[in-house]
């Protein structure tokens, strides 16, 4: 292994460094990952790094954002919210929330580069990896497909490789374990062995207290059990905005993660030199006193969502239910030219 690093690093010595990216240009812990990612096969890893170095000089990377929601507010939803036990970002994502009918590769990469990219901005020395927690509820097909999935599984397995630590996806419905049972037979064993599957209030409480704080668990109870609501409240809608009352929950994030990081956010952005970690994009434009409304024409029925997920543990009935699901042709994926691929 020794070995395998050291000659990485004397072949990655010549590639200049990224202007306002230098803090990506392959360091120790950077050519380890690319390594292992590639079970320690130089030639592989050596490829792969560099063509992501080239996609990240291609993209501004560095200074990605995310228009889609800047245009069209509550268009994602899926933000940092927090921290877990280890230090390693909290990634909260709800379809109930979001404010349009479909989602495409393009739109849904940018966004989860942007937030990623801006987690690793909170992330102390020796943390690498971030967790991901995905609320089912109001999930459908058009919002979250196999095509979907795996479009965005790969641009993060190509360019972000051992840096899932755990998904926790919950209140899944039939929809989901269609679109999970297509997209699991593409991914390594090791990210999919990161997954996990809850549904029933005890065991999502139970995973929670294992990994997140007392304000974290809390906060993300009550934001799942507002979010199960349809068609949601107005401060859930708009789950940007500052509460009206101090004492209200707070769906931007745990207390202590919009002390840090979101309320002194401009303050922070005036006074530091270096890059700073940006909030979810419509977050910093209502803090920037933007009026952000979700406008009609992206507004969602949520009664027409058709959405079966429920309270039961049973997993063994929805797995029935996904053989019934039907999943149409432009949402398949194409298994022609792809295989297994290691996000984590």
């Amino acid at each position: 292994m020794e070995k395998s690093i050291q000659t990485l690093k004397e072949r990655m010595e010549g590639v200049p460094a990224i202007a306002g990216d230098e803090d990506f240009f392959p360091n120790d812990t950077t050519i380890i990952r690319y390594l292992k990612s590639c079970d320690w096969n130089v030639d592989e890893a050596e490829k792969m790094l560099r063509n992501t170095l080239e996609y990240r000089r291609r993209n501004n990377i560095a200074d990605i954002d995310c228009r889609w929601c800047h245009e069209r507010p509550g268009y994602h939803t899926m933000r940092q919210v927090g921290f877990d036990e280890s230090g390693r970002p909290v990634i909260y994502s709800n379809f109930r929330q979001a404010a349009t009918h479909r989602y495409h590769a393009e739109d849904s990469i940018s966004h989860v580069t942007y937030i990623i990219e801006n987690a690793k901005l909170t992330m102390k020395p020796g943390i690498s990896t971030w967790v991901f927690v995905v609320d089912c509820s109001g999930m459908t097909l058009p919002l979250c497909n196999p095509k979907l999935g795996y479009d965005v599984t790969q641009n993060l397995a190509d360019h972000y490789p051992e840096r899932l630590g755990l998904v926790i996806c919950l209140n899944h419905n039939a929809a989901f374990h269609a679109v999970w049972k297509a997209i699991k037979v593409f991914l390594h064993r090791n990210t999919a062995s990161k997954v996990k599957l809850v549904r029933s209030l005890s065991k999502i409480k139970e995973v929670f207290q294992e990994h997140f704080s007392d304000e974290l668990t809390n906060w993300l109870l009550e934001e799942i059990k507002l979010n199960k609501k349809g068609p949601l409240c107005d401060s859930q809608q708009k789950f940007w905005e500052r509460p009206f009352k101090n004492d209200c929950h707070d769906p931007r994030g745990c207390p202590s993660y919009i002390s840090d990081f979101v309320e002194s956010y401009f303050e922070k952005k005036e006074t530091c030199k270096q890059r700073i970690h940006r909030p979810f994009p419509t977050i910093i434009d209502s803090l920037s006193g933007k009026k952000c409304d979700v406008t009609p024409n992206s507004s969602v029925d949520h009664a027409s969502f058709n959405d079966v997920s429920g309270t039961s543990s049973d997993d063994e009935l929805y797995c029935s239910k996904a053989d019934k699901v039907e999943i149409p042709d432009e949402y398949k994926i194409d298994s022609t030219s792809v295989e297994p691929k290691r996000v984590s």
